[in-house]
């Protein structure tokens, strides 16, 4: 079972074959990991784990501490713009 792919064969492959991996893949530039590509009609349990660890996490967390959150995800919103 493959384990990673390259920048470039993310790049040329179609949603079936994504959606065949079984699981997640690592998505590597040369020798830099750069994501992890996860498909979700294969990880459906998975993902629902984590967006409930997500949920259980957000209850917990302070006014102040959402506040942090939004104004450095803000900060990672607008970097992003300059990356397109």
């Amino acid at each position: 079972m493959k384990t990673a792919i390259t920048i470039h064969e993310l790049r040329t492959m179609s949603a079936e074959t994504i959606r065949a991996f079984k699981g997640a893949i690592v998505v590597k530039d040369g020798a830099e990991t750069i994501a992890i590509l996860v498909p979700v009609r294969s990880a459906k349990e998975t993902v629902r784990k984590i967006l409930a660890r997500i949920d259980a996490a957000a209850a917990k967390r302070t006014p102040e501490q959402t506040s942090a959150l939004e104004k450095m995800l803000g900060e990672c919103d607008s970097e992003r713009s300059t990356w397109e």
